[in-house]
């Protein structure tokens, strides 16, 4: 009996041991698999504008409430047809934006087999399991495969098969990353090329095409939500130049609110009028307060 016993514990033991061995495993696959450095790693290698917003954070702030206006047409279709409602299903977007395409990983909550049917349904076609369809125009292809149950590479290119560039990692990206829910970095070459800019935002980051590389952020404040920039210019005299630029733009629409030559219920110009900046060597850093209802004007009727 007490051999019998001996063996019992050892194979209880030896299995205890395989089930904790499984799970640590599972749970750095886990991790390594959701490291921004290593995901970054599947996009196309070039000058990129490069986003990353945490839903999960930002639906948590409460700043993902239900649209108070009309959903637009092709997205009610849209959730109509796939069951996929990001103020709902979204997690997370980690995004590249370049010349050659504009490629995306998505974490959140998918139904795959309605998201087929929505991409045959608007003329495109699946195969095992990367699906593609027309974009809005002929340059704007569309493809998208699930890289986990909860992960779709999805990619906008000429290459209707573009998102399968995604499957596969390189060289973990060595530059530190912003930790904010929202962020972006660009090179300041991206703001340099023509219809990069909103016209909205064109007169603040016109300033910013002399910058080597610019990185934006937005989290939670004291006083709500606050946008972050950090630029790096090549030397203290261009961070000086910048860093001027920057407060006379400020400063141009202050006054243009105060003399009312800019609309008084432009959210988005009164935002950029609270920026402050400062220079430290060759980077410049600046500020600006967010209010919520102009966070919410930025997903009105999606």
């Amino acid at each position: 009996m007490t051999s019998r016993r001996r063996i019992t514990a050892a194979i209880v033991t030896a299995a205890a041991l395989l089930l904790v061995a499984a799970v640590v495993l599972k749970w750095r696959d886990n991790r390594q698999f959701a490291d921004p450095a290593l995901q970054l790693s599947r996009f196309p290698v070039e000058d990129a504008i490069v986003v990353s917003m945490d839903f999960s954070a930002i639906r948590s702030a409460g700043l993902l409430g239900p649209s108070k206006a009309p959903l637009e047409p092709e997205y009610k279709q849209f959730l109509d047809t796939s069951g996929f409602d990001y103020r709902r299903d979204l997690d997370h977007v980690l995004a590249s934006i370049s010349k050659s395409g504009n490629y995306f990983l998505v974490t959140g909550r998918f139904n795959w087999n309605r998201l087929s049917d929505y991409a045959r349904q608007q003329g495109g076609s699946c195969y095992q399991s990367l699906c593609r369809m027309p974009g809005s125009t002929p340059q704007r292809r569309i493809s998208f495969l699930p890289l986990r149950e909860d992960t779709m590479a999805l990619a906008v290119s000429t290459d209707d098969l573009a998102a399968s560039r995604l499957t596969k990692t390189g060289n973990p990206v060595k530059a530190q990353l912003p930790s904010a829910p929202v962020w972006l970095s660009m090179p300041g070459a991206a703001l340099r090329q023509e219809g990069a800019m909103p016209n909205g935002m064109r007169l603040m980051l016109s300033a910013l095409t002399s910058a080597d590389r610019i990185d934006m952020t937005m989290g939670p404040s004291s006083a709500g939500v606050e946008a972050r920039l950090d630029a790096t210019c090549r030397n203290s005299e261009d961070a000086g130049v910048l860093a001027s630029q920057l407060r006379n733009t400020a400063r141009t629409i202050r006054d243009g609110i105060a003399g009312k030559t800019l609309a008084q219920d432009d959210e988005f110009a009164r935002m950029l009028a609270t920026g402050t900046f400062e220079q430290k060597g060759s980077r410049v850093s600046g500020k600006w307060d967010m209010p919520k209802a102009l966070l919410e004007s930025l997903t009105t009727g999606l």
